[in-house]
């Protein structure tokens, strides 16, 4: 009768390592098969939702203007509801893997690079277009607030002539004409434009920022400034009036020459 052969390995034996693999490295599936009664599960997304997510991506990366659920479903042929869906699954790997980020803008969605890497972005680029002067700020923080507006209307609170700076908005398509007003010599109506949200990052008008809570802040300093003015002045002539009456009181107590 043959004998069995024993394999068992003391611990004082000599053992050649053929290999060796880092655990972390490993594949799953060869961790489970040394690992007694384990079992694998691996979460897949769907092959048509990946390729749709995909597909998305990649349009709005080419794409230079933002483009919205309809204009997507209808390139790709599909409903809106699953390109919804398509985004926000995005979105969510973006926000979690990388630089870029899926912004809502004009009512469209585009993607953009992260506001904390803009230091390395601006380093290698260009500016594409050329800031707007203080004037012509001015003059589209008036039409974005009150539009739409007239010229003699935005000359009435400026208290100069926007000829120029109404054809430079204009030029840039930051502004449009909204019609006439019913009014003698039916001026032209201005309102602002897409490119208008889109240059300042806005998805819509309701994301302005509230002039009447700057226009609360910028009284409330004032008033605070004029108030701390009113003290000062009051603790300086409040001191005055003490100094005049400590010199009184000296010229009192000195005993009159003779």
């Amino acid at each position: 009768m043959s004998e069995q052969k024993d394999n068992t390995v003391n611990k004082n034996d000599v053992v050649e390592i053929v290999a060796v693999q880092p655990l972390s490295e490993a594949p799953v599936s060869e961790i489970a098969e040394v690992v007694p009664g384990s079992v694998v599960a691996e979460a897949r997304q769907p092959d048509a939702d990946l390729h749709l997510q995909r597909a998305i991506e990649c349009m709005l990366f080419v794409s230079t203007e933002p483009l919205n659920v309809n204009q997507l479903a209808d390139a790709l042929q599909v409903e809106p509801e699953k390109v919804e869906d398509a985004l926000s699954a995005l979105e969510r790997r973006l926000d979690a893997t990388s630089g870029l980020q899926l912004m809502r803008i004009a009512g469209g969605y585009q993607l953009c690079t992260r506001p904390e890497y803009a230091d390395y972005c601006s380093a290698i680029l260009q500016p594409a277009r050329k800031k707007l002067s203080k004037a012509a700020l001015e003059t589209l923080a008036i039409i974005a607030y009150r539009q739409p507006c007239t010229q003699p209307e935005i000359e009435a609170v400026r208290g100069v002539s926007v000829d120029g700076v109404i054809k430079t908005l204009l030029d840039r398509c930051l502004i449009k004409e909204a019609g006439r007003k019913q009014a003698p010599g039916r001026p032209i109506l201005y309102a602002t434009t897409p490119e208008f949200l889109q240059y300042f990052g806005l998805n819509d008008l309701s994301e302005l920022p509230d002039i009447d809570a700057f226009a609360n802040d910028e009284s409330k300093a004032l008033q605070a400034k004029r108030e701390a003015l009113q003290q000062a002045e009051r603790r300086r002539q409040e001191g005055g009036a003490q100094d005049c009456g400590e010199d009184a009181s000296l010229d009192c107590d000195e005993e009159p020459k003779t």
